[in-house]
């Protein structure tokens, strides 16, 4: 397993210049908002690169950068931001978050960025029709639970990818319950033993 800080991300050419750029600005944009509003907690903000960016950069080895990504509570922006940040003209993120301070700091890293993305403000379940080939969320809600938001896109064939900590396995039985599935559990590239789970042919179960 490893772990990137920003200058390794810089060193080992992971990103291009241009999304390393707006990384940057995104991170700064969140050092500024971090500081008016518990976006994220200084304990976090100290491991930032390789807990946060890096953790969601990884996604980037299995969605393509034109994708149509729909990100489920998207917080602080990670994966959303991220994946916007390296994301190519045709590629576009859509990011669901519920509470107003972190919409309005995800749409000012937007804006300050001119990345591909916009917010939707609201639950997941009242979220407007989107199209996407893909879903993300990262510390959003237990399996079970992730697939009743995410199932409107993944029931239509979307693919989903969520970031899972160590007990990855104990979710995935307890979603068997009322799911079917294919998946495949990825190993976390950003250590521990966390994995990201892929999910795809998603339907109820009985």
């Amino acid at each position: 397993m490893s772990e990137y800080g920003r200058e390794d991300l810089e060193r080992r050419e992971i990103v291009s210049r241009e999304t390393l750029k707006a990384l940057d600005t995104i991170v700064e944009t969140l050092d500024e908002w971090r500081k008016k509003s518990n976006l994220i907690g200084p304990r976090e903000w100290d491991s930032l690169w390789s807990r946060h960016v890096w953790d969601s950069l990884q996604l980037r080895e299995c969605i393509p950068p034109n994708a149509r990504i729909v990100d489920l509570g998207s917080g602080a922006g990670f994966p959303g931001l991220v994946l916007a940040a390296s994301a190519n003209e045709q590629g576009h993120v859509t990011m669901i978050e519920s509470v107003g301070k972190k919409c309005a700091f995800l749409r000012a890293a937007i804006s300050n960025v001119s990345l591909p993305a916009t917010v939707h403000q609201g639950r997941v379940e009242s979220a407007p029709d989107i199209t996407a080939d893909f879903v993300t969320a990262r510390a959003f809600a237990p399996l079970p639970k992730l697939l009743d938001y995410a199932s409107p896109w993944l029931t239509k064939g979307a693919f989903g990818y969520f970031h899972k900590g160590e007990r990855w396995s104990e979710e995935l039985t307890a979603a068997r319950e009322t799911w079917e599935f294919s998946y495949d559990a990825i190993p976390s590239k950003s250590g521990g033993a966390g994995v990201i789970l892929k999910l795809w042919e998603v339907r109820r179960a009985g």
